[in-house]
């Protein structure tokens, strides 16, 4: 009975496991949007349907070769699926100790910031999103600045001390309301960085367009604010996102790349909006490194699948967003759902491959309000020799 129990418990949790590891591959893919939903609401009604089958073949009153077949089959998809539940924990345990996470962020200062507290001025929409922010343990008005240092392989201690902020996943919407992204904004421009790099996902709606000169348009940097777009961005006619951004003195980097100088520092900064804006940026034309590895190679791209392309061109430092942390983590298990080719392994965090290193942002905002163990994130990067 114990082993009949223990098979249902690990077969329901794999095909669990199965079907969300399914949905989170198909929105790591660059297909339009509707193909997307399409493909989302089979896996939701198989995730249902599913169970509700074998359900009926293993409990059937009936015995019949018809009905012995089916539970065969029910009792074959259930082995098969616990087999998928040991080898989804056995991942995350290779996840968490794998090399690549170690070794990369050697300092960070968290501030907590509760932006209820700072304004009278409503943060949600009145409505489904007003009631889903105040659901109990909701944290998506708690914010947290952090101030992470990363350690570069080729950066000196001579260039060493760049401070980047790293903003992602705004989704303007009206969801959310404007006062929470002025709210963002200052606190940014309190960190004074050299930089600010937004990696995609930044308005949803065209009525938002006119939020960025009293959000995105304030934010301030030594040497500019730069951006790449998301897949989100494409519900929004692109030459009239890029307009409003670039009046507001934003500037683009998707596709291409540019030099500039930070604090005496020669960077190379280059866009990836693959694989939703293409081409990625060509970096074959980059002026070579000097005898210190300068320039450094800074990427903005928006989804942490480009962290391959970024080791194959040589990148020091990519930036990128797109899975939000999960949104959702759960004790133990942690992220579920993340739109990516490798599920959840590049949810939020940093990470290294090689020479490269990749910061993936938990999000500054989100389309859904809903965010729990997982809140938004403004990210100070301080760029740091490797020791």
């Amino acid at each position: 009975m114990m082993l009949l129990l223990l098979g249902l418990v690990l077969g329901g949790i794999g095909h669990a496991v199965v079907w969300t590891a399914l949905v989170n591959r198909i929105h790591g893919l660059g297909l339009e949007r509707r193909w997307i939903d399409l493909l989302t609401i089979l896996c939701g009604v198989a995730l249902v349907a599913i169970p509700i089958a074998i359900a009926a073949a293993l409990f059937a009153f009936a015995d019949s070769p018809a009905v012995r077949v089916g539970r065969g089959a029910a009792w074959l998809y259930l082995a098969a699926s616990s087999v998928a539940c040991v080898a989804a924990l056995l991942q995350r345990l290779r996840f968490a100790w794998h090399p690549e996470r170690y070794g990369t962020l050697i300092g960070n200062h968290t501030t907590h910031i509760n932006l209820r507290n700072e304004t009278r001025a409503p943060l949600a929409a009145p409505g489904i999103s007003d009631w889903l922010s105040r659901l109990p343990g909701n944290q998506v008005f708690e914010v947290r600045l952090q101030e992470k240092h990363l350690a570069l392989p080729r950066l000196t201690a001579q260039h060493e001390g760049l401070r980047l902020a790293h903003l992602s996943d705004l989704h303007m919407s009206g969801r959310i309301t404007k006062v929470y992204f002025e709210r963002i904004v200052e606190h940014v421009n309190r960190c004074e960085p050299d930089l600010v790099a937004i990696t995609g996902d930044l308005v949803e709606r065209d009525a938002c367009l006119d939020w960025i000169p009293d959000t995105l348009g304030r934010l301030r940097a030594r040497a500019g604010v730069y951006y790449v777009l998301g897949n989100h961005d494409r519900h929004v006619e692109e030459s009239r996102i890029h307009a409003a951004l670039a009046d507001a003195g934003l500037i683009y980097l998707g596709g291409q790349w540019r030099q500039i100088t930070i604090g005496g520092t020669p960077v190379i900064l280059a866009g990836n909006e693959m694989p939703w804006y293409g081409p990625a940026a060509d970096l074959s034309g980059c002026p070579a490194r000097d005898s210190a590895g300068l320039p450094l190679r800074i990427v903005l791209a928006h989804s942490p699948d480009q962290f391959g392309w970024a080791q194959e061109h040589d990148v020091d430092l990519m930036l990128a967003g797109h899975n939000h942390g999960g949104q959702v983590r759960f004790p133990i298990l942690g992220p579920v759902l993340a739109p990516s080719l490798h599920g959840v392994r590049y949810a939020a965090g940093a990470f290294r491959a090689g020479n490269t290193v990749m910061h993936v942002s938990r999000g500054t905002a989100c389309l859904t309000p809903v965010r729990y163990n997982c809140p938004a994130e403004i990210a100070l990067l301080v760029l740091r020799a490797q020791t």
